[in-house]
């Protein structure tokens, strides 16, 4: 029987790779040339056509595409270890970490089959330090969420470890 953490996880994991690769297909079969764009907020917001040889915010272009996968991959490891810690209680960790799993799984996925992330949404907030605000897709966007609820998980509402003996009866 596959515990609820298991299906949480895995859940929000297929979740956010559908979201992605669909959102990706949808968008990149309409504006098949590199930098078509449609307009949807005057000035503010648009959809393009953008691939990302780099990582997440084009940190990392001109590497070798190798390194970038590799790094992508040992992500994938560390979540299921972090996954295998994270106490079954602890569902908003889960959540947060199934998010990740299926925004690296996206951009993994693109990587492999394209040799670039397909980038797709472009904001232009009008402020200076976000100018030009980095093109961006669903997957990168479920790796922050997730990335930021861990953090605020971390920060604000740290489980304390119960002692060992509570440890062993729950087992």
């Amino acid at each position: 029987m596959v515990s609820k953490k298991i299906t949480l996880f895995l859940s929000l994991a297929v979740l956010v790779v559908i979201l992605d690769l669909g959102s990706k297909h949808l968008v990149f079969s309409r504006l098949d040339q590199p930098y078509d764009r449609y307009e949807v907020i005057d000035g503010v917001f648009e959809i393009i056509h953008h691939t990302n040889t780099g990582g997440m915010w084009g940190f990392g272009q001109g590497w070798n595409p190798w390194i970038l996968r590799l790094v992508r991959m040992a992500a994938v490891i560390v979540i299921f270890i972090i996954l295998a810690q994270t106490p079954r209680t602890d569902r908003w960790s889960v959540a947060a970490l199934g998010m990740v799993m299926g925004g690296a799984v996206g951009n993994i996925y693109d990587s492999l089959a394209y040799g670039a992330v397909r980038d797709f949404l472009k904001f232009d907030f009008g402020v200076w330090m976000f100018d030009p605000f980095p093109t961006f897709n669903l997957a990168d966007s479920g790796i922050c969420v997730g990335v930021v609820l861990l953090a605020f998980r971390m920060l604000f509402f740290a489980q304390s470890t119960p002692p060992a003996e509570e440890v062993q009866n729950s087992c």
